[in-house]
């Protein structure tokens, strides 16, 4: 009879599901941390400057478009 040692023990088939897991939510963390990043960047396109035709307002972080959206925010508020 051969002896055949088994390929993984239960003890190490959780270890590496815990290791992956734990990268899985690494990989998530970085990526919604790069998009939030990317999300708010300075992207005027309006070559007038208007931010209420601008087609990028949802994502822009120009201080102008700030300042826009959070003057709609309030107005929205008193209505």
């Amino acid at each position: 009879m051969t002896k055949h040692k088994p390929a993984m023990t239960r003890r190490e088939f959780i270890a590496w599901g815990a290791r992956f897991l734990l990268l899985g939510g690494l990989a998530s963390l970085v990526t919604r941390h790069g998009s939030e990043r990317r999300k708010t960047q300075d992207v005027c396109t309006d070559p007038k400057g208007y931010c209420r035709t601008c087609s990028a307002l949802d994502y822009c972080g120009h201080p102008t478009a700030r300042s826009f959206k959070a003057a709609v925010k309030r107005e929205e508020s008193r209505s």
